[in-house]
């Protein structure tokens, strides 16, 4: 007797379907995988801003002058394209610890960058310049205070006297000619910077027979929001048209000693400096008015003057740095 093969049944057209589909879907994940995976990975991990550029350039100092190396970053970093160029800020807060200034040109030998500015600030002393690992000498511009044992090849500073001489000119425009003017002093060192913007102010308001002109001395900026202190009253009982301030901690205690005591806009402020918080005491009219240093500019000029550097080996040796002033009436 022959035994009979089972019969294979032919699939059915919806099997057919169902098996081409699942074929199809294979395929698709397939290439889903290959091609379209790597784009979206690259896309959640960027490349550094610039990273394909030529040059490396670093902007760094110490904490205290985390507001200003901010500034100058961005104003630096909006010429950086014209030099093929990226730009990179190393402060205190990107870093896992606080580290000293010299700390951190030892990095940028370490990164053979291509030129540093570095801000000097008082407590910086005498620094080594950086080298490249080949041993050449690493371009360096200084901002802020001068030293004349760290071989800069271009200094962007303060004119102190003439900072003074704005002070006191929108100080006298405030009181048109007339009025009387606290300026808060804490400043206890023999900073010569200092005294020059003081004798400024000072001098020329000496001019003016109908402001009086009080300095207040306090041992500090902490002392200046004591509700019961000399000041304070003298504000209350309003002794004061206008207070004058010399740094940003200054204005910064100024303008919540005024807030604190209900005299925002019976009080005006001349503050000095830069930040966030100065901003916003601007914004809401409790300064009156803001003079600063223009980071900014400092860093479109410092990074054109590294560059000068470069490509001719040579560079103006001081620059003054441009004074900006902002008025809470245009905000």
């Amino acid at each position: 007797m022959k035994l009979k093969m089972p019969s294979q049944k032919k699939k059915s057209a919806p099997q057919l379907a169902a098996v081409a589909l699942t074929v199809l879907t294979v395929i698709i994940l397939c290439l889903y995988s290959f091609y379209m995976l790597p784009t979206i990975a690259s896309q959640n991990d960027p490349q550094p801003h610039g990273a394909d550029r030529s040059h490396h350039v670093l902007i760094l100092g110490e904490s205290a002058d985390e507001d200003a190396l901010r500034e100058i970053y961005r104003g630096a970093e909006a010429e950086s394209r014209s030099y093929d160029c990226v730009v990179e800020l190393n402060v205190p807060s990107s870093l896992a610890e606080d580290q000293s200034l010299q700390s951190m040109l030892d990095f940028a030998s370490f990164v053979d960058a291509d030129g540093v500015i570095a801000y000097i600030g008082e407590g910086v002393s005498s620094v080594r310049i950086p080298r490249t690992t080949g041993g050449r000498e690493i371009p360096l511009i200084t901002v802020s205070r001068y030293d004349e044992t760290i071989p800069q090849i271009s200094h962007i500073g303060t004119n102190y006297s003439e900072l003074g001489k704005k002070i006191a000119e929108e100080s006298v425009k405030f009181l048109n000619g007339s009025g009387r003017i606290i300026i808060i002093n804490t400043v206890k060192s023999n900073s010569a910077n200092y005294s020059n913007l003081m004798a400024s102010v000072t001098g020329y308001l000496d001019y003016y027979n109908d402001i009086d002109v009080l300095i207040t001395d306090l041992d500090s900026s902490t002392a200046i929001t004591d509700t019961s202190s000399i000041l304070a009253r003298r504000i209350r009982y309003s002794e004061a048209d206008l207070l004058v301030c010399l740094s940003s901690e200054d204005s910064i205690r100024a303008a919540q000693l005024v807030n604190d005591l209900g005299k925002s806009g019976y009080v005006g402020i001349i503050g000095f400096g830069e930040g966030s918080v100065l901003d916003r005491y601007l914004e809401i009219g409790v300064i009156t008015e803001l003079i600063s240093i223009d980071s900014q500019k400092i860093g479109s000029v410092a990074l054109r003057e590294l560059f000068e550097y470069i490509h001719y080996g040579h560079a103006n040796s001081y620059i003054a740095a441009d004074v900006k002033v902002r008025w809470a009436e245009e905000l």
